[in-house]
């Protein structure tokens, strides 16, 4: 009787030893998964009273990782010449900060820095307006039915990069921002995704003339991602804790003659998205697309962050 009364004191004693093991493992495994919610609530607070204002509900506390995706810049410009243009290319020629390409079929293509191009038909419009202008020009007449003009500028995009290889199937996708139509000519402002995930400046409007793309310029990146690696992450305690450290404290409004305490006038942070930008290092010969965060605020414009290291990589203002 008293070996069995032993054998189910140890018996209860080891249920409750793995119980407490395996709260402590699913404790462990959360805490790897997930941003301990006080801690951000406790940052929020303190955003809030250094003048950042900042929605909780839009604060993620998920850890999450990336993939980083290599090239090689090798031969790009007159690659991508000859793909959009369907034709050898004629002549090369250096111009200011970039290269311009004149093609056997008569089309135009220049390349700038940072992955800046524009490509021009031989029978292109002399018509070439802005996003600005567009918006003006057609701000009641958006065009529902555009199927065909929208293939065609995926087509010519996607042609592009049809020459660079890829180590892995990749969900990378052309999407259309805004259509505009003027005096029979639609124009089509397109951005880029991979993995379903934004590539930050990469942004390109295109000209559709007869079903065919007559022009385009903006900012593109036409490789299809080829070797690349998983990180993990910065967890958004250090994204926002860099954006505190980078608003800074919001400026103060001069006292009031009556001696009140200055007014602060805040930065509200209106929403934290991921996406894409392209990291160029050596002499610009290769370069990388990195995983970020970007932080877009209500004054202070969008700041992107390296989402590996945590750092700003760059601000785009309004």
């Amino acid at each position: 009787m008293e070996s069995k009364r032993i054998m189910s004191v140890l018996a209860g004693i080891l249920l409750i030893a793995c119980v407490i093991v395996s709260v402590l493992l699913i404790r462990v495994r959360y805490n790897m998964d997930f941003v301990p919610s006080e801690a951000v609530d406790a940052l929020v607070a303190i955003m809030e009273r250094d003048g950042i204002r900042i929605d909780r509900n839009i604060v993620s506390e998920k850890r999450q990782n990336g993939s980083v995706y290599m090239f090689d810049s090798d031969g790009y410009t007159r690659t991508v010449a000859e793909l959009l243009s369907g034709s050898a290319v004629r002549e090369s020629y250096a111009i200011p900060d970039g290269e311009l390409m004149i093609l056997e079929n008569g089309d135009r293509c220049e390349f700038g820095e940072n992955f800046t191009f524009r490509y021009e038909a031989k029978d292109a419009s002399t018509f070439s307006p802005n996003i600005v202008e567009l918006r003006y020009y057609a701000r009641a007449r958006l065009p529902k039915d555009k199927e065909v003009s929208v293939e065609a500028v995926r087509t010519f995009l996607n042609n592009g990069s049809r020459s660079f290889g890829n180590s892995r199937e990749l969900d990378v996708d052309v999407m259309i921002d805004e259509i505009w139509e003027y005096d029979g000519v639609d124009y089509i402002l397109c951005s880029r995704t991979i993995d379903d995930v934004v590539i930050t400046g990469n942004l390109v409007l295109c000209t559709v003339e007869n079903e065919k793309v007559t022009a385009a310029y903006g900012t593109w990146c036409f490789f299809t991602p080829g070797t690349s690696y998983s990180a993990q992450l910065a967890d958004i305690l250090n994204i926002l804790f860099n954006v505190k450290k980078d608003l800074g404290t919001s400026p103060l409004s001069a006292s009031s003659a009556s001696g009140d305490e200055p007014e602060r006038n805040p930065v509200t942070i209106e929403a934290i998205k991921s996406c894409y930008s392209l990291y160029f290092f050596g002499e610009e010969r290769n370069f990388c697309l990195i995983p970020c965060w970007q932080i877009t605020t209500d004054t202070r414009g969008d700041l992107i962050y390296n989402a590996i290291n945590g750092t700003l990589y760059t601000k785009i203002m309004e």
